[in-house]
């Protein structure tokens, strides 16, 4: 990421958490945090505890982040926070660029915040007048991570949707979405048609047509990699064995056990290693209401 793109993420995170901008320039931001905001960034839970628990009214804290790339130099030998006293407060600056912890920070809590959302099409021009009214279909898009695992690991992504009206399962249902126009309030003249599956149906549904694409898939790494895993099994096996068969002297009777505890931890460490297997897991979902009956 360059120094723009930075500022335009850091930038649409506080516009999209409803913080009040102080002060904008081509190279900083200079912004009092909404009580969301300063909850996910500024590592104060005993305040924000505090707050709970009296109600009293939050102040929030103020930033200036400072989008340009400091040098190495300045990397090793610089403070990467300084205050500053105004009237209005205090006022905490930092350098945000690519690699620095605010950034990472900022990238940890919008992937939190974005595992769900819901969202909807933003209406097509020309549609009815104040009493006609579009009918919308919720689908709900789920990205999943396979991996294939072995001593060797190869990764794909499945972005899937199913229509919770009609059952209908789209397999590249982000590319659907990457074109559309969307935004996290109901549009007006516009009405939800009702859902004829459940989330957990339409999750239930998803993964087991997952499952069913796998069981299809070329599983020749999975045959080699437990080739392999056989023959480092027997390596290890050809080593150990000899050795423990000489110990049946009473005397090397603690040598023989830490011998033998040595040579299961390596079959189970091998074992591990090599045993060919597919995991699955879900990056994030949501709920995307479209035009349309589908």
């Amino acid at each position: 990421m360059n120094i723009k793109q930075v500022q335009k993420f850091a930038a649409s995170y506080l516009e999209s958490t409803q913080c009040h901008f102080i002060e904008k320039s081509p190279s900083s931001i200079t912004v009092k945090l909404s009580s969301d905001a300063d909850r996910a960034l500024s590592n104060r839970p005993y305040y924000w505890s505090y707050v709970d628990r009296t109600g009293v009214e939050p102040e929030t804290m103020t930033y200036r982040w400072s989008f340009a790339s400091p040098s190495i130099e300045d990397r090793a030998t610089k403070s990467p926070i300084s205050y500053v006293m105004t009237e209005s407060g205090r006022i905490i600056q930092e350098d945000v660029y690519f690699g620095s912890r605010r950034l990472q920070q900022l990238f940890e809590v919008v992937s939190q915040a974005g595992q769900c959302v819901t969202l909807f099409e933003e209406p097509p021009r020309g549609r009815p007048g104040p009493l006609g009214s579009l009918p919308y279909t919720a689908w709900l898009g789920v990205n999943f991570k396979v991996g294939y695992e072995c001593d060797m690991k190869r990764e794909e992504l499945y972005n899937w949707g199913i229509s919770l009206a009609t059952g209908v399962i789209n397999d590249n249902f982000m590319d659907t979405l990457k074109d559309r126009k969307l935004t996290p309030r109901l549009p007006s003249n516009v009405h939800l048609l009702r859902n004829g599956l459940s989330l957990r149906k339409g999750m239930t549904q998803l993964e087991s047509a997952l499952e069913r694409k796998l069981k299809n898939a070329d599983f020749t790494w999975a045959v080699e990699a437990e080739g392999r895993r056989q023959d480092e099994l027997e390596r290890i096996r050809h080593y150990y064995r000899p050795m423990l068969e000489h110990m049946e002297h009473p005397d090397q009777r603690e040598q023989k056990e830490a011998l033998t505890a040595r040579f299961q931890q390596r079959e189970a460490e091998i074992d591990w290693q090599y045993r060919p297997r597919v995991s699955v897991s879900v990056l994030n979902c949501g709920i995307f209401h479209l035009p349309g009956i589908d």
